[in-house]
């Protein structure tokens, strides 16, 4: 939509709705941006690309609540979610190694304790997945652990 919003459009109609539609879909994002539906997503146990999983300053904000509410039981629910295999559907894996790697980027402090839920050797494990995602978002996560054992 942005992308649109850039051409010289001269419709004023369309230029309207355009406005209306993205002021509609930032509005969505905003309401579905939060700690609570992060973690109503992730207790359900499975996960899709919801607005959270991308959003920067989501992870910006709410990572280190993440790590400590109620004694770390969003990453242990994470780490449950990645222990199983979901043939069926691989994308709930790469999204739990894209939060993975946010949770690492922005407290890396905590990535000892988020290996001692076997979340690193779980992710070194997905590297090897025959799906590209999980490959991409797994060798992210990784990557992430990495940086910060050579910043330290």
């Amino acid at each position: 939509m942005q992308t649109l919003k850039s051409r010289h459009l001269s419709d004023p109609d369309l230029l309207e709705d355009l406005n209306a539609l993205v002021e509609l879909t930032d509005e969505y994002t905003k309401t579905q941006t939060t700690f609570d539906e992060y973690a109503a997503e992730v207790n359900t146990g499975h996960l899709r690309w919801s607005p959270p999983h991308r959003n920067p300053t989501f992870w910006l904000e709410n990572a280190r609540k993440i790590l400590e509410e109620d004694k770390g039981a969003l990453p242990k629910k994470l780490a449950e979610i990645m222990g199983k295999n979901w043939d069926n559907d691989k994308q709930v894996l790469a999204i739990a190694c894209n939060d993975v790697a946010n949770l690492i980027k922005e407290v890396p402090e905590k990535r000892g304790w988020m290996e001692k839920l076997g979340l690193k050797a779980r992710c070194l494990e997905l590297m090897q997945d025959k799906d590209e995602s999980v490959r991409w978002e797994s060798l992210r996560a990784v990557g992430e652990w990495l940086r910060y054992s050579f910043d330290s």
